[in-house]
């Protein structure tokens, strides 16, 4: 997974994956950062993108997702979610 924070309030999110070993995909997503307070911040995204192969479409709707940042350096950014999902992003 990538996460790509852009300013001032875009955050892309990418997932790669193999399926059956060869049939190479990708779930993006784009949303728009909202901070809610000096912890809190939540992210509305738009509709997933799903490429497979040579397909490419979009599905489903918007969703969002509030995180508490527990922890940010240069290096490292430590989050979790609000129903408990823990998350750890290194900066390249």
């Amino acid at each position: 997974m990538i996460q790509v924070v852009e300013a001032p309030d875009t955050v892309r999110n990418k997932v790669s994956f193999s399926a059956f070993g060869f049939l190479n995909g990708e779930v993006s997503l784009k949303g728009k950062l909202i901070a809610l307070d000096e912890k809190w911040i939540q992210v509305i995204f738009e509709a997933p993108e799903l490429k497979v192969g040579g397909l490419e479409f979009q599905y489903g709707g918007e969703s969002e997702v509030k995180l508490q940042i527990t922890y940010v350096d240069e290096k490292v950014r430590l989050g979790k979610g609000s129903r408990g999902s823990l998350f750890v992003f290194q900066r390249r």
